[in-house]
C-alpha cells in the first residue's frame, strides 16, 4: 500500500524545487529513529501476513455463450463496509485474534488484508490458516452477489475492450493509456499521482514487454525491441504482449510476510539471509501467466510490474560502459538524472545490510548513491555497510510530495524517510520501527521494533498454499537464527537468480545459484553451486535440503507435535511442487485457459475462459470445490475440478464443470450460488 497522507500532493513540475530537500531530510529522519531506536533488545519474534485481494464481477450463467468477467470498482464501498464490519465487532467483543484489518490498493478494484494482531513465535503458524480463511469469508460477505474475489496475482483481460464494471474509456489525462481508463486507480490521491509523475520523470508512458506464447494461429510478426506500437490494432499484432500504465503493474497481487527481530543486528542478518530465497519462492509461487489478454511465455509478475513504475530518465536507463552526448543533467533530480541506475526502483534488492566483516566480500556489485548522504550517516555512526544501503535508496526522488508535509520536524516526523523507504520496491525490505512505536515497552502491544519484509511470493488460489509459503518462510527464518545458518551468495549471483525467476516452468527448467555449505564461512570459502528447486528444497547428493533441514529442525526444538504436523504438512507439499510433481498456480491457470473450448490456439485468452477460471478459483479458494491437479492429494475436499468427460458435444465437459462450480441462483441471474457467510468465527 505504501505511505498515505489525506491531502493534496503537488505535481511533478511543482514537487521539483523540493526534491533534495526532501531526500536530505529523508536522512536526517533515518538517523533520528537510529538513535532513537538502535538501543531496542529482546524483542520477542512476531510476524504478520499481509494478502492482496481484487473483486471481479461475473455476468451473465455458465452455459452462456457471452457470459463475460470485469473487474468491479467498488474497492471504495467494500473497504468502507469491511472497517464497519470489524469495528462493530470488536467493540462487540470479537477476541482481536479474530479481527482482520482492511486498507486500500492501487486498484479500485483491490484490497489489502492484514490480520489485527501478529502472530507470536512459530506456534503462530497454526493460526494463519484459519485467519486467511476469515479474511476471504469477510470479504465475500461484503461483495455483491455476482462479484466475486479469488485470490488471483491478476485479471487475465485487463485492459482488453470495456474490461471494468462500471466501464470508462481510455486516454485519460493521468494514465494517458491506450488500453486502461483513469477511473481505474484508487481515490485516494497519492495512487494517481505516482502515476503521472513516474511518466513525467521518465520522459513518456511507461513501456512493458513480455514474452507472448506461440501457438498454432498466433501471429508471428516480428517488431523492433524498442517498438513503441500508436495503436491497440498495433500493440496486438506485435510478436510480444505490450502494456503501457502503471496499473498492469501495480494492479497485480501478492502475498508479504513481515517478522520482528530482536534487535537491530538480528534484522540486519535475517535481511541477507532470507535474500537467496527470494527468487527461489517466486519460481515456486509462479501465478502470473496472463498479461492484456494474451497468454504469456513466462510465469510471474516481477518484470511486470517493475517496468510498470520505472521512473528513470533516459540518461539513468542507458548501460554504465555507454557514452552519453545528451543533455548535463536538472541537479534537482537524484544524480542529476543522468547517473546511471541499471534497473527500476521495484526489482531485487542491491546489497547485503549485515554487521559481519566479510558483507563487503558478497557486495560485489555497483551501488549508486550520492557521497554526501553515505558521509553524513557514516559521521552520524551508521557502519559504512549500512549507510550504503541507506543513501541507495535515496539515489532515487520521492515520487509523491504532499504541499502541507514539507517543512516538518525530523526530531519528530518521518514522511520523507517514508516516502522513499516506501517506493523502493524490492524482493526484501527492511524496516525501521516508527520512533514513537520502536520507545514503547516490549511488552506493549503497540511497541514496533526492526523488521524484515519478504516481498517476492505470487499470492496463491488456495489459503492452503498461501499459509504453506507464509509458514515456510517463517520456519526458514526461525531455522536461520537458531542454528545460525549461512545461506548468502554473491550479489551477481543473487541478480542472475532473479533474471531467471520468472521464466516459464523455471521452478522445474532452471538452475539457480545457492549454498552449498551453510556454516558461517568466509565469503572467500563460501562454496556456491548451480541448483534446481528441487534440489535447494529437498537436497541432492552434496546438499541437505531446506525442507530436511527444517523438518529436523522442528524435531530437536521444542516445536510442539500439533505445529509440528501442522508445519510437515506444509512442507511436504512444498517439497512435492519443487519436485515436479504438483504444478504452480502460472502452469494450472495456463493450462485451463488452453484447454477451454473457445480457445482458438491464437495465444489470446477469451471472455467464458475469463470468466470460468475466475469461477473455478473463486470456488477453489472457498472450499466448495478442491482441484486435484493443482494440490494433488493435499486438496482439502474429495470434490474434484478435473476436465470430465466430453457431454453433449462439448469439448472437455465445461458447461458440466462449471455447473459444479456455479449452481443456479434464479434470485440472482444465475451467478455464484453464494451462502450466507457468518462475520465471525
Amino acid at each position: 500500500m505504501g505511505f498515505l497522507h489525506e491531502s493534496e500532493p503537488l505535481t511533478w513540475a511543482q514537487a521539483m524545487s523540493s526534491l533534495k530537500y526532501v531526500r536530505d531530510h529523508g536522512i536526517e529522519q533515518f538517523l533520528m529513529i537510529f538513535e532513537r531506536c538502535n538501543a531496542i533488545e529482546g524483542d520477542p519474534f512476531r510476524w504478520g501476513d499481509e494478502v492482496e485481494h481484487q473483486v471481479f464481477s461475473l455476468h451473465g450463467k455458465p452455459a452462456d455463450s457471452d457470459r463475460s468477467a470485469k473487474v468491479s470498482l467498488r474497492s471504495p464501498e467494500i473497504l468502507a463496509e469491511l472497517k464497519k464490519v470489524e469495528e462493530q465487532l470488536l467493540a462487540g467483543g470479537t477476541r482481536v485474534e479474530e479481527i482482520c484489518e482492511w486498507v486500500p490498493e492501487y486498484g479500485r478494484w483491490m484490497v489489502e488484508s492484514t490480520p489485527k494482531r501478529p502472530y507470536a513465535g512459530l506456534v503462530g503458524v497454526l493460526d494463519v490458516e484459519p485467519q486467511l480463511q476469515l479474511r476471504r469469508a469477510r470479504l465475500r460477505a461484503a461483495l455483491r452477489p455476482e462479484e466475486v474475489a479469488p485470490t488471483l496475482t491478476h485479471f487475465p483481460l485487463l485492459g482488453v475492450g470495456n474490461f471494468s464494471e462500471p466501464a470508462f474509456a481510455p486516454q485519460g489525462p493521468v494514465l494517458q493509456s491506450m488500453f486502461v481508463p483513469d477511473e481505474v486507480v484508487f481515490t485516494h490521491p497519492r495512487f494517481p499521482t505516482l502515476a503521472r509523475n513516474i511518466r513525467a520523470r521518465h520522459g513518456s508512458n511507461v513501456g512493458i514487454w513480455r514474452p507472448k506464447l506461440q501457438d498454432t494461429q498466433s501471429a508471428q510478426a516480428e517488431h523492433a525491441p524498442d517498438f513503441v506500437p500508436r495503436s491497440v490494432a498495433e500493440a496486438d499484432a506485435m510478436d510480444r504482449v505490450y502494456a503501457d500504465a502503471m496499473p498492469f503493474g501495480m494492479g497485480l497481487s501478492c502475498v508479504q510476510v513481515t517478522m520482528q527481530a530482536a534487535d537491530i543486528l538480528q534484522s540486519r542478518l535475517l535481511y541477507d539471509q532470507l535474500a537467496a530465497l527470494t527468487p527461489v519462492l517466486l519460481a515456486l509461487t509462479a501465478a502470473t501467466p496472463f498479461m492484456r489478454g494474451w497468454i504469456c511465455d513466462d510465469d510471474v509478475r516481477w518484470g511486470q510490474i517493475s517496468q510498470s513504475v520505472d521512473d528513470r530518465t533516459i540518461a539513468e536507463r542507458r548501460p554504465a560502459t555507454s557514452s552519453h552526448d545528451g543533455p548535463t543533467g536538472d541537479d534537482r533530480l537524484a544524480g542529476s538524472g543522468n547517473r546511471p541506475l541499471s534497473k527500476s526502483r521495484y526489482d531485487g534488492i542491491d546489497c547485503y545490510i549485515g554487521a559481519r566483516a566479510d558483507t563487503v566480500t558478497f557486495n560485489d556489485m555497483a551501488l549508486a548513491m550520492d557521497q554526501g548522504h553515505f558521509d553524513r550517516l557514516v559521521s552520524a555512526g551508521v557502519d559504512s555497510v549500512l549507510a550504503r544501503h541507506v543513501a541507495h535508496l535515496f539515489a532515487r526522488d520521492p515520487l509523491v510530495i504532499f504541499a502541507d508535509r514539507i517543512e516538518i520536524d525530523d526530531r519528530h516526523d518521518v514522511d520523507h524517510w517514508e516516502n522513499l523507504q516506501s517506493t523502493n520496491w524490492q524482493t526484501l525490505r527492511w524496516k525501521p520501527p516508527p520512533p514513537q512505536k520502536g520507545e514503547l515497552s516490549k511488552s506493549n502491544d503497540s511497541h514496533i521494533g526492526w523488521r524484515v519484509e519478504f516481498r517476492s511470493m505470487e499470492v496463491q488460489v488456495t489459503d492452503f498454499e498461501n499459509a504453506a509459503f507464509i509458514s515456510f518462510v517463517v520456519l526458514l527464518a526461525r531455522a536461520i537464527l537458531d542454528q545460525h545458518l549461512d545461506l548468502r551468495i554473491p550479489m551477481s549471483k543473487l541478480e542472475y537468480n532473479m533474471s531467471i525467476a520468472g521464466r516459464r516452468s523455471a521452478y522445474v527448467s532452471e538452475q539457480f545459484w545457492f549454498r552449498q555449505d551453510l556454516d558461517f564461512v568466509h565469503a572467500s570459502q563460501a562454496k556456491c553451486e548451480l541448483m534446481t528447486c528441487r534440489e535447494i528444497l529437498n537436497g541432492n547428493g552434496s546438499f541437505q535440503g531446506l525442507i530436511p533441514l527444517c523438518k529436523q529442525y522442528i524435531c530437536e526444538s521444542c516445536c510442539d507435535h500439533t505445529t509440528r504436523q501442522k508445519l510437515e504438512r506444509y512442507m511436504d507439499f512444498i517439497s512435492e511442487r519443487a519436485a515436479g510433481n504438483l504444478p504452480t498456480d502460472a502452469k494450472w491457470m495456463r493450462d485451463f485457459v488452453m484447454s477451454h473450448p473457445t480457445y482458438e490456439h491464437d495465444g489470446r485468452v477469451t471472455q467464458a475462459a475469463a470468466y470460468d477460471l475466475l469461477a473455478a478459483a473463486e470456488a477453489m479458494g472457498n472450499g466448495s470445490v478442491a482441484c486435484r491437479e493443482l494440490l494433488g492429494s493435499f486438496a482439502s475436499l474429495e470434490a474434484d475440478v478435473k476436465q470430465t468427460t466430453p457431454t453433449n458435444g462439448q469439448k472437455n465437459g465445461y458447461p458440466s464443470l462449471l455447473t459444479r462450480i456455479m449452481g443456479p441462483d434464479k434470485k440472482h441471474g444465475g451467478h455464484l450460488d453464494r451462502a450466507p457467510v457468518s462475520l465471525s468465527i
